[in-house]
């Protein structure tokens, strides 16, 4: 796995995301999937990640059926929690304003385009 990756927001442009794509990236704490995404086309994706371990603190988790694979079911609750968990977050950390979380962060780029935060990004 990738060993290092703690963070990462994925744009809007994402429509499918694999089985185990960041399992076992053991230091991934924050996930943050499009809020459109559609979410059958979303598979078990955050097994062993630290969000993963977030979420079954927070009473949801991966289930299995009787021959080892996990259910569709809890797969698709899992992705739910993980579009959502973060959407009163304040992101103060990153943006210097307490009052900034991830809806608002989703909101200005689907307002605006995901281009439009490169425009604001004097730095990089």
């Amino acid at each position: 796995g990738c060993e290092s990756l703690e963070a990462l927001f994925l744009p809007s442009t994402v429509t499918w995301i694999g089985r185990a794509t960041f399992s076992f990236c053991q230091s991934l704490r924050l996930l943050i999937l499009p809020d459109d995404i559609d979410l059958d086309n979303v598979d078990e994706i955050i097994g062993e990640t630290a969000i993963y371990h977030i979420a079954e603190n927070a009473g949801v988790a991966y289930e299995e059926d009787d021959e080892g694979y996990v259910t569709d079911e809890s797969s698709r609750l899992v992705n739910e929690w993980l579009i959502h968990h973060m959407d009163n977050a304040p992101f103060h950390k990153l943006c210097y304003n307490s009052s900034i979380t991830t809806k608002h962060i989703n909101d200005y780029l689907n307002e605006y385009g995901n281009d439009s935060a490169r425009a604001i990004d004097r730095i990089h």
